[in-house]
């Protein structure tokens, strides 16, 4: 009897949850914010100021973001989103006057003035900068890129930070925990690489010289 009970509860649980989910339905254009009914986005999504839920956006978003005019003032750096507080996932062409702080996912292109997202994937152009906890492609930064883990190509004019990166940095100062590939800038660090340093000056765990530093010991021994 007991058993029966137990299947009854998690069948009926799972028919709520399931109903629950299917309330995220979709539509060809939506507005952000979205008061009433969470949508998904196949098409166009506008919207304005940051603010996203758990939704998916495919196709093109446009956002229009007054923050960017302070976003200089914030007196601290913005983490990487937690993956409890991260919202949005977009998948296309991510067109902002502002950016993202709480990005789940972005893939495809982005153009905006700062971007935090828990994960990039393609191409982004940030006036300020670009933190993310996974980067992968060309990321392109007026100050800096700041990522956990990153593979392609990463330009800043100030720095590039990355604590497992594998592919190239270039910017007046860059550093990582854990690199595979180049280095190119004033100042270039990191702990432990395999690859080549081109700048005034060179830190790896090998050694440290000014111009040109290198490390290509095999993968078994360094990285």
């Amino acid at each position: 009897m007991k058993t029966n009970l137990l299947v009854i509860a998690s069948v009926m649980s799972s028919l709520y949850f399931g109903q629950d989910s299917l309330k995220i339905k979709s539509a060809l254009v939506t507005v952000n914010p979205q008061n009433k009914n969470l949508r998904n986005t196949n098409g166009l999504n506008v919207g304005v100021l940051d603010d996203y839920q758990k939704q998916r956006i495919n196709g093109l978003n446009l956002q229009a973001n007054p923050i960017s005019l302070i976003y200089p003032l914030i007196p601290k750096a913005l983490p990487v989103p937690s993956k409890e507080a991260s919202t949005v996932t977009v998948s296309g062409l991510h067109l902002s006057t502002g950016g993202m702080v709480d990005g789940e996912k972005l893939n495809g292109l982005g153009i905006s003035i700062y971007h935090h997202c828990r994960i990039t994937n393609g191409v982004s152009v940030n006036f300020y900068n670009n933190t993310s906890g996974i980067l992968n492609g060309i990321h392109i930064s007026g100050f800096v890129n700041n990522s956990l883990k990153g593979n392609g190509l990463n330009v800043a004019f100030l720095g590039n930070y990355s604590d497992d990166f594998k592919g190239m940095q270039v910017a007046i100062f860059n550093q990582s925990e854990k690199m595979k590939g180049m280095q190119i800038g004033l100042v270039n660090k990191s702990k432990k690489m395999k690859g080549l340093q081109i700048g005034l000056w060179n830190e790896n765990e090998k050694r440290k010289l000014p111009l040109i530093n290198w490390n290509f010991k095999s993968k078994k021994e360094t990285l």
